[in-house]
């Protein structure tokens, strides 16, 4: 038979261990009093850790779709508010057009509200959210449309000073622009200057947007264009009205040939018009879906972070008297440790 040798050496040493492992004990109970999950997730669920890593990789792609759809929505907002502007604008200019057709006076009314509005188009068509783009489609970093007041002669303002002097021989602000026949205006507009609104014109002179729209995927399984461009025909048709408005001599036109120019306007007005009516309910029905998908998106992210709760969770009650009992347990084994460090048999000897 052995007997384990009893002194105050091997005491101490079995009170270091005990100390050493509360101290462990007491850091892992403080961390989930803290964080109300388990310190060692793995340790604690062992076979059961795969689902719960299953769980937080569902959560995470959940939470990720969430967030972006918020990132669209707010794309699409700020992109209905930019071609809300467009048609209303589109609408006043068509009425200006209408009471100046066949009136004596209100060329000079016309042009300068065309420059504005072309100047307004252009703006909206800049326009940007979150440093992107808006109507640049995926080309989010490069500005979209060329100014057309712009020092030094742009080149699209420069495209139609020359298409304007190739086929009348003249600049827009020759006197010669007063005898202008009306059929020689009607041929221009619609031979001549639709080819400066068409590519490759347009992409050379106007644009540098591309006809790819943005897209996003708005659930698990749904991927949609969450963009438009200044690329379509809507947007060409507002600036070839305004243009011809504003830019074809149009305060020295006489009666016959100003009415074909406003009639031209007139007629790519309204088709802008139609054309931003269906682009904004297109969106719209976009923006409807966003927001179905991303409550339905909440609450399934909802319902796997309460399936991962179940799993990681700690009682907090039970984190807290843990430490408690732990910190008890320590402040008790350091209070023996120094007694026992204390002990020598020194004193017992007579």
């Amino acid at each position: 038979m052995k007997t384990s040798f009893i002194s105050n050496y091997s005491l101490s040493g079995t009170l270091r261990n005990a100390v050493a492992k509360a101290r462990d004990s007491l850091a892992d109970a403080t961390t989930e009093s803290t964080t109300l999950r388990h310190a060692d997730i793995g340790l604690t669920l062992g076979g059961s850790t795969g689902k719960t890593v299953g769980l937080r990789d569902q959560y995470d792609r959940l939470n990720g779709i969430v967030d972006t759809n918020g990132l669209v929505a707010s794309r699409l907002e700020v992109t209905q508010k930019a071609l809300d502007g467009m048609r209303e604008t589109a609408e006043q200019f068509l009425a200006t057009l209408i009471s100046v057709r066949d009136g004596d006076k209100g060329a000079e009314v016309l042009k300068s509200e065309a420059k504005n509005n072309l100047q307004a188009l252009t703006a909206s068509l800049n326009a940007s959210s979150s440093g992107q783009f808006l109507f640049a489609g995926i080309n989010t970093q490069q500005r979209p449309v060329t100014d057309y007041f712009a020092t030094p002669v742009s080149g699209n303002k420069a495209a139609i000073d020359a298409a304007f002097a190739g086929y009348f021989g003249f600049a827009q602000n020759a006197p010669a622009v007063a005898n202008i026949t009306q059929a020689d205006m009607t041929t221009f507009l619609q031979t001549v200057l639709p080819a400066e609104f068409a590519n490759p014109a347009w992409g050379t002179n106007w644009s540098s947007a591309l006809d790819q729209n943005m897209t996003g995927r708005i659930s698990l399984s749904e991927v949609v264009e969450v963009s438009t461009n200044a690329n379509t025909q809507t947007m060409r048709d507002l600036a070839m009205a305004y243009t011809m408005a504003y830019d074809l001599g149009t305060e020295t036109l006489n009666t016959n040939a100003f009415r074909a120019v406003v009639d031209a306007s007139i007629e790519s007005v309204n088709k802008a018009i139609l054309g931003l009516t269906a682009t904004q309910a297109q969106l719209g029905a976009i923006e409807e879906r966003v927001k179905v998908s991303s409550e339905r998106l909440t609450i399934q992210r909802d319902i796997v972070a309460k399936q991962i709760q179940g799993f990681e969770n700690v009682d907090p009650y039970e984190a807290n008297v843990r430490v408690t009992d732990l910190t008890t347990q320590l402040d008790t084994a350091y209070a023996l440790t120094v007694r026992i460090q204390q002990l020598n048999i020194l004193k017992y000897m007579s």
